[in-house]
């Protein structure tokens, strides 16, 4: 694998980092104003516009809850929770992350699948590089090409539509721990291909463009959600609830729809 160099490369890495992490408002979550319930929701980095687009309309029908959200990738926020942050929903970008959170007894209800996402590789805008497709990656070393590391859910995808694609050997210049950060990249200038999910290159319309992987139409990550134990324990199940209907209702269904995601169950 090759590695990039520079400051500027390391500057961007630092932000991304921060960015991905954060809570809405890049800080500390804050407590809820008195009367009402705070409501933290842990969300996998590719959920963040999505999530951030219908909060203001989820609390509006919703007056006595305020929910504030963390993003990261997914198996840093199960990491957090099992460190004992404090999380009442867990939204994973994939199923094996649910399944951690299952079996280190995190969650409380049974998790429901509330959207599916395709990997696709994004290129800058007008694809300056042109770039054609996997084959043409693996024939162009000269090219800065980064990825999810495979712990990650959109890592872990792009190791299955690799291996569906023949395994081309394409040198990858680094990987990255949130789908957030590697389109970060691309977007900064510091990459020219960056594999993530369609959802994210929707997401940029005025800075990247994506280009299909006919193996990945068959493959999508299974995006999962669920109540927290620690809700429960908080006695805050109930308006963690009203958050995940609300994801599995018909607004949250159709921001996810417009924003590029696959429907769930």
């Amino acid at each position: 694998m090759k590695r990039m160099a520079g400051a500027g490369a390391a500057a961007m890495l630092a932000a991304a980092s921060l960015a991905g992490c954060g809570s809405t408002d890049g800080g500390a979550p804050s407590d809820a104003s008195p009367g009402r319930t705070k409501v933290t929701v842990f969300a996998a980095a590719s959920l963040k516009n999505t999530f951030e687009s219908f909060e203001k309309e989820f609390e509006a029908k919703n007056p006595d809850i305020d929910v504030v959200f963390t993003f990261a990738g997914s198996q840093d926020l199960v990491t957090q929770m099992d460190g004992g942050a404090p999380a009442d929903v867990f939204a994973s970008a994939s199923k094996k992350w649910m399944d951690t959170a299952e079996s280190k007894n995190l969650v409380s209800s049974s998790p429901r699948i509330f959207a599916r996402n395709s990997l696709e590789i994004a290129v800058a805008e007008g694809n300056p590089k042109k770039v054609t497709g996997l084959d043409d990656l693996a024939s162009r070393p000269e090219l800065v090409v980064v990825r999810c590391a495979s712990e990650v859910p959109c890592g872990a995808l792009t190791d299955k539509v690799l291996m569906a694609a023949g395994d081309p050997k394409i040198d990858f210049d680094t990987e990255q721990n949130s789908v957030t950060d590697t389109l970060g990249l691309v977007k900064a200038g510091e990459a020219d291909v960056a594999f993530v999910y369609e959802t994210d290159v929707a997401s940029a319309p005025e800075k990247v463009d994506g280009l299909e992987i006919p193996e990945a139409e068959s493959l999508a990550n299974e995006y999962p959600i669920a109540v927290t134990v620690e809700a429960q324990k908080a006695k805050r199940s109930e308006a963690a609830q009203k958050f995940v209907d609300y994801v599995l209702g018909d607004d949250g269904q159709k921001a996810l729809a417009e924003a590029g995601f696959q429907k769930g169950e």
